[in-house]
């Protein structure tokens, strides 16, 4: 199944989809299963994890999972990037590329006719 990558402006269209979502890491339960994420265009969202974070884990992470709803996720599975490899991320190009892949569709991104997309 293919994992659309989006932003917090595009949760509402995606409820119950899989999808993949990049932000900062907010507050965490103590237990380390929940986190709250801001996303690259500021839209807070509750994410569930898998399996506890480490209480130390700060920075940006990437979340794959299913939406429940515009506000919260189930995660699968997240890969969280040291801060020396974002310190000189640009949301704002970031946010134009999820624009530019989501009004073109996964279908420009096909490779061969087997594949569903990239």
């Amino acid at each position: 199944m293919i994992k659309r990558r989006i932003n917090g402006r595009r949760l509402g269209q995606n409820i119950g989809n899989q999808v993949v979502l990049l932000g900062t890491i907010g507050k965490k339960s103590s237990n380390g299963k929940n986190l709250e994420l801001r996303t690259t265009d500021g839209v807070q969202v509750n994410i569930t994890l898998p399996e506890p974070i480490d209480s130390e884990a700060e920075g940006y992470i990437e979340v794959h999972g299913t939406l429940q709803s515009s506000t919260t996720m189930y995660c699968s599975n997240y890969v969280v990037f040291p801060l020396s490899m974002t310190e000189d991320f640009d949301t704002d190009q970031y946010n134009q590329l999820l624009t530019i892949l989501n009004v073109l569709g996964l279908g420009k991104w096909k490779m061969t006719e087997d594949l569903e997309g990239f």
